[in-house]
């Protein structure tokens, strides 16, 4: 499992470093043509630029061989200078086998080859320390960082606490002290709001937006939690234990099926040994991978559809006046609330008239279906039947709140009605389209159906898997099988 702050961190040092490069590129001339002369040769621009990109082949296969999983926040200084040092022997020695294989001219410029890589020794220290600064600084890493929860009891809770401060990817969002009375409930240690006890801690599981919960209680104690395990395990959370408690946590919560798709990773914290137990997560190239899809298509997708949605718009408004774009609050991975976008397909009192129409449900379960829902307009039917009315939903996926494939991400009516294994579906980005609506969504009538194929899809995820659904998705879409 990589850990959240490693897959952030490697964005950023890709960045700061590429940013390092190209400033030590700029000195190293200055300093060999400006100060000593040494450039009169190389300065023809098609050299310069040539030079260039070799440079930059060069930066990207030593930052991708290069580990850059050490936390850089807690790396000292005698350490950032090994790495730099490291990294520019490095990048020197491809940087040479790309330009000797290229037979690219600044090969005979000894003076550069070697001034870049010194410069950048000193650039590498410098924009390390200056990025230290700002990932410690909560303002620079808002809305990147892991939402975690902790429980345990006030003896033990200011040593987690402490501990996982020192990780600038994690935000502390509350903690539940099991042994806390009601009028604790209120109060907070070491600046961590109490959000519940040993009575309430569930409740607060299950209603707050976490992406990862710590579960630090003494050996004794652990007898008191085994009930409430599995059910945090079905949650599709991030869980870490502390050691003492393994046994019956493994004893408790991972079936066969669970085990196979669970990571385990032990790390130390707070003094102890953890382990981290969780569903199994993306490797960082997936995710690169997942994201990059997401954006090629999403750019399709935006150019197809505004003249499409120009297109609509005029019959769409002249039926039913009101905003054409339908803004909605959903439920998005791990308790996350955005804003969903679509072609307005029903009348402006739609939501109220729901309430009078729910007897009439179709679903067996959380969802909301109708064959004759009274609320759509005659247009309304029409971009619904061809999935025109999801097109503003490639714009939420260049904005990064949605994936192109995914699981549907539920109303907060829905979302407040769910049972833990629910929300297991949850733990991965929405999507517009998924493994759900491709194996005939009109049919399914159970929604524990649906969850069952959403669960599927999150954990047998792989990229050809986007693509085949994504294909499938066009298909369902022409041949008219689109949602009622």
């Amino acid at each position: 499992m990589i850990a959240r702050r490693e897959k952030l961190q490697y964005g950023y040092l890709f960045v700061t470093d590429l940013v390092s490069l190209v400033a030590s590129v700029a000195v190293a001339w200055l300093i060999m043509d400006g100060l000593f002369g040494k450039m009169t040769d190389f300065r023809e621009p098609r050299l310069v630029l040539e030079a260039c990109v070799m440079l930059f082949i060069a930066y990207v296969l030593t930052f991708f061989v290069f580990d850059q999983s050490e936390n850089i926040v807690t790396r000292s200084s005698t350490r950032e200078v090994e790495i730099a040092v490291g990294f520019n022997m490095l990048l020197a020695l491809l940087d040479v086998a790309c330009l000797a294989l290229t037979k690219a001219t600044m090969l005979d410029s000894r003076y550069f080859l070697i001034a870049v890589p010194l410069v950048n020794i000193f650039m590498m220290c410098g924009s390390h320390a200056l990025l230290k600064k700002l990932l410690t600084r909560w303002k620079y890493t808002k809305g990147f960082r892991s939402l975690v929860g902790i429980v345990t009891t006030r003896e033990r809770a200011p040593g987690i606490i402490q501990d996982l401060r020192k990780d600038w990817s994690k935000q502390l969002t509350g903690i539940a002290v099991l042994e806390a009375v009601a009028e604790d409930v209120t109060g907070e240690i070491e600046g961590v709001a109490i959000k519940a006890n040993y009575d309430t801690f569930m409740d607060w599981l299950r209603q707050a937006a976490l992406d990862e919960i710590y579960i630090d209680v003494p050996t004794e104690s652990g007898n008191t939690l085994v009930p409430y395990l599995e059910e945090i395990e079905s949650m599709g959370l991030t869980v870490h234990f502390r050691l003492p408690v393994l046994d019956r946590i493994e004893e408790a919560c991972c079936s066969e099926t669970s085990a196979v798709r669970m990571s385990r990773v032990l790390s130390r914290c707070a003094g102890g040994n953890v382990v981290t137990m969780g569903t199994g997560e993306l490797k960082l190239h997936d995710q690169i991978l997942k994201r990059g899809l997401d954006i090629f298509g999403g750019l399709v997708g935006c150019i197809i559809s505004i003249p499409i949605i120009a297109i609509v718009a005029i019959p769409l408004k002249l039926e039913s006046p009101g905003p054409l774009i339908f803004k909605q609050r959903r439920v998005g991975r791990n308790g996350r609330v955005f804003y969903i976008h679509k072609l307005r397909s029903m009348y402006v009192d739609a939501e109220e008239r729901k309430k009078e129409l729910m007897a009439q449900n179709e679903m067996n379960g959380l969802m909301f279906k109708m064959e004759d829902d009274p609320r759509i307009t005659k247009v309304g039917r029409f971009i619904r039947k061809t999935s025109i009315d999801e097109l503003p939903q490639f714009f939420d996926v260049l904005c990064g709140s949605m994936s192109l494939v995914g699981t549907r991400p539920p109303t907060l009516d829905e979302y407040n009605q769910y049972e833990s294994h629910h929300k297991r579906r949850l733990s991965m980005k929405p999507g517009i389209t998924g493994l759900w609506q491709v194996s005939g969504r009109s049919n399914i009538e159970d929604f524990e159906e649906v969850v069952r194929l959403d669960v599927q899809y999150i954990d047998n995820w792989t990229l050809w898997e986007d693509i085949r659904i994504l294909f499938k998705t066009v298909w369902v879409v022409f041949a008219g099988k689109g949602a009622k």
